[in-house]
């Protein structure tokens, strides 16, 4: 699986100076103490999860497209997405396109409020910078021959890795050391339909050919 980088930057704001003069002690808030309104709209699931590694567009891999897409969307008064603007392009037409089907899809808020706390349509710009996924290593040939049982109530127990070589060791080496916790839905059944013990043996290759 292509791995994948993405970050999302957050609009920059002005830092203050900094005041040598000694922190004042921190009080809690009253309790009769409100938010500030009016104010904008805040995400509810994200931004980290709007954009998954999987999510790379393969024809921008396969052109070796990158780059940064600025956003605009819009947002109603219940927290849906209606729209979504490109507003800087991140130079790729598949990562423009990509970035507005995914954040229109996935981006939830809670909506903008007025000053009177009422729920109001509002925007909300972002960026989503697309890193290039590093190049796939190739395939190595290997060969795998595992043992297990299924008991009699589905579960798997005897696991065994006869032969782990190349490519197969390393995804099976942890079996060498006892069964994953595997339960099947039902046992082996014999012609009768009674539950049946066997033994499994799974065999792969992975072979490289001129």
């Amino acid at each position: 699986m292509l791995a994948l980088g993405l970050i999302l930057l957050q609009q920059a704001v002005a830092t203050p100076p900094v005041v040598t003069a000694p922190p004042a002690p921190l009080l809690p808030p009253p309790q009769s103490a409100v938010e500030t309104l009016p104010r904008g709209p805040r995400p509810r699931n994200g931004p980290a999860g709007w954009i998954q590694p999987g999510d790379y567009p393969a024809l921008a891999v396969k052109n070796g497209e990158s780059g940064t897409a600025g956003f605009t969307l819009t947002i109603d008064a219940k927290g849906k997405v209606t729209s979504c603007v490109i507003m800087a392009t991140s130079g790729s037409a598949a990562l423009d396109r990509a970035t507005c089907d995914l954040l229109s899809a996935r981006a939830a808020f809670d909506p903008a409020l007025d000053g009177a706390g009422k729920p109001v349509a509002s925007r909300y710009s972002n960026r989503t910078r697309w890193i290039l996924p590093p190049p796939a290593t190739l395939p190595q040939p290997g060969e795998l021959i595992f043992h297990y049982v299924v008991e009699t109530d589905g579960r798997q127990t005897e696991c065994r890795v006869e032969k782990a070589t190349g490519a197969m060791e390393a995804r099976f080496k942890q079996i060498g050391e006892g069964c994953p916790a595997v339960r099947f839905r039902e046992p082996f059944k014999d012609a009768q339909g009674n539950p049946v013990r066997r033994h499994v043996t799974l065999r792969q290759s992975l072979v490289v050919e001129p």
